[in-house]
């Protein structure tokens, strides 16, 4: 007798999709290919719902796309096996066809389907490092300190229950607004950060101020006053970075690597600011009187005197008699409403109640703080993650991964301004996309005075020549204003018009690798080209050909680019905005570290 056929039914799967921070995953396009047939999922409540009707090779694509114009999460595509067996139906996976990071996670047998699978979709841009992204966040990219600082007055003085504040330097003597240039230092002591903050603690706020503990430096002797009070809700901590790492981690640079080898060069290079758990800032901008500016960048600008300076003096800068005291300045800073502002807090708590639990000096003065309270979405709102670079005990990458994620999915823009342009991780990234991508545009702003330092220009020089390498026209762009360089402090990328990061972390290896960093990440076509566009208005003196449209627009920039390196030798030519690029003279052989300072 001939054995009976086996018989072969369809077999039902249930896949549950979640991102790698385990946040399930909403509206995602299920599809299963093979046999000559396109079968898709159906979601219902958080489970994706689909049949394979025969035995044999199927292929399954999972994508979740975020609106027109990007996407957020990498494509899954995997081979699955449908066989049976004497014992029942069985279920292989093959393998992902485009690596591990999505991937399908476990296939078992299930109760109400046969078989249960879990699927991890990973980020595009953002990373599974540190805290998960969120959506539903308003985000204002402020650009220099008169919006920025500006802005952060603001809500400094609509709050009531709590201000977190961490920088890296700090002075009491910083005028977050300066609308009275000219009057004395008593008319504008009441602008200043330190009677601002201690104003709102006497009026209930508690106000907590995490400082870097700088070797050689001490605390402010104003901070110093109010951390030692235990009752008047203004609290301050200092927090070091005893990294040991050396500043020429392969001990031969000559005299330099004798003087200053052994080196200890960790910092916490933080910028935030968060009012009532509400508000948050994030920015590149410290609390120093130097860091602050208008975006017009005059040369003779009063409010960019020393606090101490009195009106006549500063009525003599404006006359133009006197050169102000700080060179004009260039930085972003971010404000946000929404979800992300809780991320902006845990940053803050963690350091803080560490310090706490460490005996740190001054703590005994200090109250915990408690769990941040979460943030609602808000209505178009966009995606933003907040992304750390944090040395020992906790250590953190997050912002390496991120801006490495971004570089890789770059296929139109890449734009960079940065008060350093040192890294090998982003060099190396941005040449092979270049490689990749020979239609990609790259346009990097960085001070000239700073890829020509003898220090540490021979980095900047060997991050440019890796570029240079695959693409021979590379140039880097300095501002320059009323032929004076501005002082760009910017730690800034755009990706394509659709990935904006911004924060403390600059494009140096140690930002990356061990000083305490922290950016925010925004993914969002439309708020990141009409940042962009803004931006590059300013620096290209509003040039009316600038529509947003990339290749359009990058064109405008070299143009301007070219004619005002013609106008630095020929005096008859007036430069027609602020870019000027240049190739940095350091030499790289100056110094025989491998990473950068």
């Amino acid at each position: 007798m001939s054995p009976s056929p086996a018989i072969h039914r369809p077999i039902a799967l249930e896949l549950r999709i979640r991102t790698p921070h385990g946040i399930p995953v909403p509206g995602a396009t299920v599809i299963i290919h093979g046999g000559g047939l396109e079968i898709a999922a159906i979601e219902q409540h958080g489970v994706y719902r689909l049949a394979l009707p025969t035995p044999g090779d199927y292929q399954l694509v999972v994508q979740r796309f975020q609106r027109p114009g990007g996407f957020d999460h990498r494509t899954l595509r995997a081979a699955l096996f449908y066989t049976h067996t004497s014992a029942g139906p069985a279920l292989r996976h093959l393998g992902e066809l485009d690596g591990a990071r999505t991937r399908i996670d476990r296939i078992e047998p299930a109760g109400a389907a046969d078989f249960a699978l879990d699927v991890t979709l990973d980020y595009l841009f953002f990373t599974p490092i540190g805290y998960p992204p969120t959506a539903g966040n308003h985000v204002e990219l402020l650009v220099d300190g008169d919006a920025g600082w500006g802005a952060v007055a603001q809500d400094l003085r609509r709050a009531r229950a709590s201000v977190h504040l961490t920088t890296w330097i700090y002075q009491p003597s910083t005028e977050l607004e300066r609308p009275r240039p000219l009057t004395s230092p008593e008319e504008r002591a009441p602008y200043t950060v330190q009677e601002l903050l201690e104003s709102q603690a006497a009026a209930g706020a508690r106000v907590r101020m995490l400082l870097w503990d700088a070797p050689f430096l001490r605390m402010p002797r104003d901070v110093r006053r109010v951390a030692g009070r235990a009752d008047d809700r203004f609290e301050a901590l200092e927090q070091p970075n005893p990294t040991e790492r050396p500043l020429f981690p392969d001990g031969d640079a000559g005299l330099l690597g004798a003087l200053l080898g052994e080196l200890q060069i960790g910092s916490y290079h933080q910028k935030t600011v968060v009012v009532d758990g509400r508000v948050g800032f994030c920015g590149g901008m410290n609390l120093k009187e130097n860091d602050w500016d208008s975006r017009l960048h005059r040369r003779c600008d009063a409010r960019r005197c020393r606090f101490d300076r009195d009106a006549e003096h500063r009525a003599r800068v404006d006359r133009g008699e006197l050169p102000a005291d700080y060179r004009p300045r260039h930085d972003f800073m971010a404000r946000l409403e929404g979800p992300a502002v809780e991320h902006l807090e845990r940053n803050f708590q963690q350091r803080w109640n560490w310090l706490i639990d460490q005996e740190a000096p001054w703590s005994h003065h200090a109250t915990r703080m408690p769990d941040p309270p979460p943030q609602p979405a808000l209505a178009g709102g966009v995606q933003v993650q907040v992304v750390r670079t944090m040395p020992e005990p906790f250590r953190e990458r997050g912002i390496l991964d991120s801006h490495l994620r971004a570089l890789q999915a770059a296929r139109r823009l890449i734009y960079i301004e940065d008060q350093y342009f040192r890294s090998t991780h982003v060099s190396d990234a941005i040449a092979d996309a270049v490689r990749t991508w020979p239609g990609l545009h790259l346009v990097v702003v960085t001070q000239r005075s700073q890829a020509d330092d003898l220090l540490a220009g021979g980095w900047t020089r060997a991050a440019f020549e890796r570029i240079q390498r695959r693409r021979p026209d590379f140039v880097l762009h300095t501002l320059m204003v009323d032929g004076e360089e501005v002082d760009n402090h910017a730690k800034l990328m755009i990706v394509d018009d659709l990935f904006l990061s911004v924060g403390s972390c600059n494009i140096n290896d140690r930002g990356f690798e061990y000083e305490g960093e922290i950016n925010v990440a925004v993914v969002d076509a439309g708020l990141v080209r009409c940042a962009r566009l803004d931006i590059w208005r300013e620096h290209l003196a509003g040039d009316p050909r600038l529509s947003g449209d990339i290749d359009r627009d990058a064109a405008v920039w070299h143009e301007h680019a070219a004619h005002n390196r013609r106008a630095l030798d020929d005096p008859s030519l007036r430069p027609r905005s602020a870019v000027v690029p240049f190739e940095p003279r350091a030499d790289r052989r100056a110094l025989t570290a491998a990473d950068v300072v």
